[in-house]
């Protein structure tokens, strides 16, 4: 199976010399009925200004100096005030160095004199279209790392995207760390879903997701998975830190927090108010990739996330916004920081939980009023 054809390179001759024209086409005749190259010209600076408007794919200009209308010189000061990235090569038998340092400071990249040296010529088109590949890979190296960092930015906290987007295995071969686990998702949306346009259920999710991420990457959390309208954040998934806990239970309140502004805001607009449900837990899991080699996902796995998906659900149950493991509660107890005392205080220890779809049973803490 073969790709597809090459696309010719294309050049644009500016000369008022009626010979260039057949000069060149002679030259390269071979290249252009091979669709190498292809050749277009113009007489003046104007005329080429409005080919390269016509065909701004153009990446070449083989440009005389002295012409009617618009002379080279002026052509380049002016492509250089629109910003153009076409490369220019000047042909001129003005070759004195006036005019050499006049056209590359206005951005020739080489110079050729007449009477031309038609080999020197083809030579000097060939480096110069090199150049031109060289930096349209560079750009495209560009445009790709942009996109990786902007696919970073939608799961990793701002300050750390730029770590991770400079490193070759960003988050490192298969490991088991404690971390600090976090659902959360929005109550009767399934219902809800089925009673609004596409759309809507699109604009919901896509606020709730920018809201709900807003917090995580606040306490330095990353998304590790978006599941309809269930977020799975994880703390410490890059190094783990003794605030890991607290810095996950901290998300929790500020997504109650986002959550009645957000709701204020609904309100006035006549729209119906919203609850989340939010599991946390805090324990061992295992991270790294999965699937084939044809398409690999990072993931984190293990007890300590299955609970805390558990949690989660557990909150219908109860009728509380927010279900915390024990684990989590003691963890931020022995780490003691200063805020602990207001973390903890909000929320009531609910003794033994049976959790379905697990054998033994987990102790849990709840925020019993509902955001």
């Amino acid at each position: 199976m073969t790709g597809p054809a090459p696309v010719p390179a294309k050049i644009l001759a500016v000369d008022d010399e009626p010979d260039f024209e057949a000069l060149i086409r002679q030259r390269f005749r071979q290249r252009i009925r091979a669709k190498n190259l292809e050749f277009r010209f113009a007489r003046h600076g104007e005329e080429a200004l409005a080919v390269l408007a016509e065909e701004p794919d153009i990446e070449l200009l083989l440009l005389d100096i002295n012409m009617p209308v618009m002379d080279g010189l002026t052509l380049l000061a002016e492509l250089r005030t629109r910003r153009s990235g076409v490369r220019a090569i000047i042909v001129s038998a003005y070759g004195d160095m006036a005019n050499i340092r006049t056209a590359m400071n206005r951005g020739a990249f080489d110079f050729v004199t007449k009477p031309v040296d038609l080999a020197d010529l083809e030579v000097t088109i060939d480096k110069t279209l090199e150049s031109i590949a060289h930096v349209r890979d560079l750009d495209r190296q560009r445009a790709a790392a942009e996109r990786a960092r902007a696919n970073l930015a939608r799961y990793f906290a701002p300050n750390l995207v730029e770590m991770l987007a400079e490193r070759d295995e960003p988050l490192g071969p298969v490991r088991r760390a404690t971390v600090a686990v976090l659902f959360v998702d929005i109550v009767g949306f399934t219902g809800m879903a089925e009673t609004m346009p596409p759309e809507q259920v699109l604009s919901l999710l896509r606020d709730f997701h920018e809201r709900m991420a807003a917090q995580i990457f606040a306490f330095g959390g990353t998304v590790e998975k978006y599941i309809g309208d269930e977020i799975f954040a994880v703390f410490g998934l890059l190094k783990a830190e003794e605030s890991d806990a607290a810095n996950a239970l901290r998300c929790a309140n500020g997504m109650l927090t986002a959550l009645a502004d957000w709701n204020a805001e609904r309100t006035r607009r006549g729209e119906p108010v919203l609850a989340i449900g939010i599991g946390l837990n805090y324990g061992p899991a295992v991270m790294g990739d999965v699937g084939s080699d044809q398409g690999l996902s990072f993931t984190v796995i293990g007890d300590t996330v299955n609970t805390a998906s558990r949690l989660q659900a557990l909150t219908r149950e109860l009728g509380t916004p927010l279900v915390v493991a024990d684990a989590l509660i003691s963890k931020i107890a022995a780490a003691r920081p200063a805020d602990a005392a207001t973390l903890l205080g909000a929320l009531t220890n609910h003794g033994d939980q049976a959790l379905r779809g697990r054998s033994g049973a987990v102790c849990i803490w709840t925020r019993t009023i509902r955001a």
